[in-house]
């Protein structure tokens, strides 16, 4: 995964905000659909609003340095968005 581009959602994903953080579902119109996926960080929902801004690496330097994030938050954003991206939810 590039982190100097910028990516949107693939056609047929889309996410949805919960209490609990949020639902990021896939639906193509054929069984078994859809495929989701719970979410269980409001925050992480948050980044996904933003991800089609700019580059991701410009959201995740913005994010760390305002909340004064450290490696290891800054490695779990970076595992999140590349997760998406190896499930084709995320593209440039």
């Amino acid at each position: 995964m590039d982190f100097a581009k910028t990516y949107h959602f693939h056609p047929g994903f889309a996410f949805r905000r919960e209490g609990f953080g949020g639902v990021l579902y896939h639906y193509e119109g054929i069984k078994p659909d859809p495929r989701i996926s719970f979410i269980d960080s409001p925050f992480l929902i948050d980044l996904l609003e933003r991800v089609d801004c700019g580059p991701l690496q410009a959201l995740i330097d913005a994010v760390a340095g305002r909340f004064q994030l450290g490696e290891p938050e800054v490695t779990t954003i970076r595992d999140f968005f590349t997760t998406l991206h190896s499930r084709g939810a995320l593209v440039p």
